[in-house]
C-alpha cells in the first residue's frame, strides 16, 4: 500500500490565507456551486487532504481559485500540491507560441465535435491561470491605406458577417445551447478550408477579427450552456485571435466577456484584472460607447469589492460617454459594433444592487426593460430575474411575482444556463413567502416550468 505525504504545500496556503480547514471548504463549496457542482465538503474532507489525498479533478481547480481570490495573488493549482510532480496539463489556448490561435481553434474545434472528446472538455471548470498577453501593438491609423482583399477573401469575410449575425440572433432568442454544436462544427470546418486559401501568407486582418468574432461568440454560448471551462477556453482563443490580427477593440471586448464571466463564477479579483486591461488595451482607440461598455463593466467589479467609491465613479464616466453616441431609437443593435442603451442600464443596476441601492437599481431595470427589442428574449427574461429579486430586497413581493411571472413566460423557449440559474435563485427567495397567495402561485408555475425542461449539457 502506498504511503501518502502530507501536503504541506496546501498547509502553507491556509496560513498564508488565515483560514480554518471549514472557511476553505465553505469557499470551495461556493465556487462549485457556482459551476453547477453540488460540493459538500467539510473541515474533514480538508484534513485528508492536508494529510496527502487528492481530491477528484475538477476539486483542485476550485481550490486554486478559492485561494486565488482569498490571498488577493495568483494561486495555480500545480501550487497547491495535490499534482503529482510528473503531471502535466494543457496550456490555455494563447500560452504555447508552439501553436497559432488559428490552429489551436481548430484543434479545439474538432475535438468540441467528437462526443468522445467532448465529455472531458464540458467536465473542465475555469481554471485560474497566468495573465494573457498583453494587447497587440497599435493598429496603423485610420487613414493609412489598407492593402486590398482577394475577390475569395472577400467573400469568406462577408459568409463570416452573416454567420456571426446567426449566431448572436439564435443565442438571444434561444439561449446558448441553440446551434452551439452547429457553430463548432462550422469553425472546424470552414475556418479550416477559408485558412488553407491563404496558405503561406498571413491571414488578413480583418478575417482574423470576423474570426475571433466568431470564436468569442461560441464562447457565449459554451458559457451559457453551462460549461465554463471549456468557455474560458474558447474566450483565450478568442483574445489570441483578436491579438494575431492586431485588432485591440475587439481583444478589448472579449477581455470584457472573460471579466464577466470571471465574476459570475465569483472569482472578484479576476474579473477586476481582466476589466482593466480591457480599458488599456482600448483606450484612445475605441468609439465612445464601447469605452462605456468597458467602464460599466469595470464598475462591476469595484463593487464587487465593495468599492463604491470608484464603482460608482466609473458608471458615471460610463453615462457621460454613452449619452452624445448611444443608440438612436428602434436602432437594433449590431454584434461588436454597439452597446444597446438597455445593456448599459441593466449593468448600472447591477452595480448598484451591489452596493444595496436597490431604489435606483430598480429604476434602470425599468429603463432597462423599456429599451429591449422583443427579440432579445434572453435579456429580457434575465432583467426581469434581476427586478423580481431587486423587487423582493425592498418588501415588494406582488409586484416581484409579476416580474417573476414575466420571467417565465420568457423562458419558455429558452435553453440557457443563466436562465436556469435564474430559476433557481428566485425559487429560493420565494420561499419563505410560500404562505403568501402570489408566492404560491409562482413558485407551483416555477416547479412545473423546471420538470418540464430539459436538463442543460
Amino acid at each position: 500500500m502506498a504511503h501518502r505525504h502530507a501536503n504541506g504545500r496546501l498547509a502553507a496556503l491556509l496560513r498564508e490565507a488565515g483560514w480554518t480547514s471549514g472557511e476553505l471548504a465553505h469557499a470551495v463549496n461556493t465556487l462549485g456551486a457556482a459551476e453547477g457542482l453540488p460540493l459538500r465538503y467539510d473541515r474533514t474532507s480538508v484534513a485528508h487532504w492536508l494529510s496527502g489525498t487528492r481530491p477528484r479533478a475538477p476539486v483542485p481547480d476550485l481550490v486554486a481559485a478559492a485561494l486565488t481570490q482569498r490571498t488577493g495573488r495568483l494561486v495555480i493549482v500545480e501550487d497547491t500540491g495535490f499534482l503529482p510532480r510528473a503531471y502535466a496539463r494543457d496550456p490555455l489556448p494563447g500560452t504555447d507560441p508552439r501553436h497559432s490561435p488559428l490552429s489551436e481553434l481548430i484543434a479545439l474545434c474538432r475535438q468540441d465535435c467528437d462526443p468522445v472528446h467532448r465529455a472531458a472538455l464540458t467536465a473542465a471548470t475555469f481554471r485560474i491561470a497566468p495573465p494573457p498577453a498583453p494587447a497587440p501593438p497599435p493598429a496603423p491609423p485610420p487613414d493609412a491605406p489598407a492593402d486590398p482583399l482577394e475577390p475569395a477573401a472577400e467573400a469568406d469575410v462577408a459568409m463570416l458577417d452573416c454567420v456571426i449575425l446567426v449566431a448572436a440572433r439564435s443565442t438571444a432568442l434561444f439561449g446558448g445551447r441553440h446551434a452551439r454544436s452547429a457553430l463548432a462544427q462550422y469553425l472546424a470546418d470552414d475556418i479550416s478550408s477559408q485558412s488553407r486559401h491563404a496558405l503561406g501568407t498571413r491571414p488578413a486582418p480583418v478575417w482574423l477579427t470576423r474570426t475571433a468574432q466568431l470564436t468569442h461568440l461560441l464562447a457565449l454560448k459554451t458559457d451559457d450552456t453551462g460549461h465554463s471551462g471549456l468557455a474560458q477556453r474558447y474566450f483565450r482563443t478568442a483574445l489570441a485571435l483578436a491579438g494575431a490580427g492586431g485588432d485591440r477593440v475587439q481583444y478589448a471586448i472579449t477581455l470584457r466577456a472573460m471579466s464577466g464571466q470571471a465574476a459570475r463564477l465569483g472569482h472578484t479579483a479576476i474579473a477586476h484584472a481582466h476589466a482593466e486591461q480591457a480599458l488599456a488595451a482600448a483606450q484612445d482607440l475605441a468609439a465612445p460607447d464601447t469605452l462605456a461598455y468597458l467602464l460599466a463593466q469595470r464598475a462591476h467589479t469595484h463593487a464587487l469589492q465593495q468599492d463604491g467609491h470608484h464603482a460608482l465613479a466609473d458608471l458615471d464616466a460610463a453615462a457621460q460617454l454613452y449619452e452624445p453616441h448611444g443608440d438612436a431609437p428602434d436602432a437594433r443593435p449590431r454584434p461588436f459594433a454597439s452597446y444597446p442603451r438597455a445593456g448599459l442600464e441593466y449593468q448600472q443596476a447591477l452595480v448598484l444592487l451591489q452596493l444595496r441601492e436597490h431604489e435606483r437599481a430598480i429604476a434602470h431595470l425599468t429603463h432597462s426593460l423599456g429599451h429591449r427589442a422583443p427579440d432579445e428574449r434572453r435579456s429580457v427574461a434575465l432583467t426581469h430575474a434581476l427586478m423580481a429579486d431587486a423587487l423582493l430586497s425592498v418588501g415588494r413581493l406582488d409586484e416581484a411575482c409579476a416580474h417573476g411571472h414575466r420571467f417565465l413566460d420568457e423562458t419558455a423557449p429558452l435553453d440557457s444556463a443563466r436562465a436556469h440559474q435564474a430559476l433557481s435563485g428566485l425559487c429560493a427567495r420565494l420561499t419563505p413567502h410560500r404562505r403568501t397567495p402570489a408566492a404560491a402561485a409562482l413558485l407551483d408555475r416555477a416547479r412545473a416550468h423546471s420538470a418540464g425542461n430539459r436538463p442543460v449539457l
